[in-house]
């Protein structure tokens, strides 16, 4: 089988146009323009083996805040962009926790806010101080 480039291609389909071959040079534009190669198959996404957040702890004060990040990496360690991540707390009472990350203190104790990414799980301890 011989691959023509695209280019090659147009010109073999006008040239057949213009020797008055339309139905042959449309056939082959059709079937050149609707061509994919399903071979490969559809690409799946790289597994997430870990996810960490940052900072790993946290001391607060009732009202302040404090912005956590998370990293997520597959089994080689590379991170992995544009996975979701979820933010929750063990202790509403304690800390509080946005869905970006964004923790705030709301009393004294003690709270884990915990980071999920399709399954992979990492606590951040968070201390909360009257001041």
């Amino acid at each position: 089988m011989v691959v023509e480039s695209a280019s090659s291609h147009e010109r073999n389909v006008h040239m057949l146009a213009s020797r008055g071959f339309r139905a042959i040079a449309a056939a082959l534009w059709f079937a050149a323009a609707c061509s994919h190669d399903y071979s490969t198959g559809p690409r799946r996404p790289v597994p997430v083996a870990s996810v960490a957040a940052g900072p790993t702890a946290l001391v607060l004060g009732i009202g302040q805040t404090k912005q956590l990040t998370a990293f997520v990496k597959d089994a080689a360690g590379n991170t992995l962009s544009g996975r979701l991540v979820t933010w929750r707390t063990d202790s509403p009472d304690v800390a509080r926790v946005s869905a970006d990350g964004l923790v705030t203190a709301t009393g004294p104790g003690y709270a884990t806010i915990i980071a999920t990414c399709e399954g992979k799980t990492f606590g951040v301890a968070a201390t909360v101080v009257e001041e």
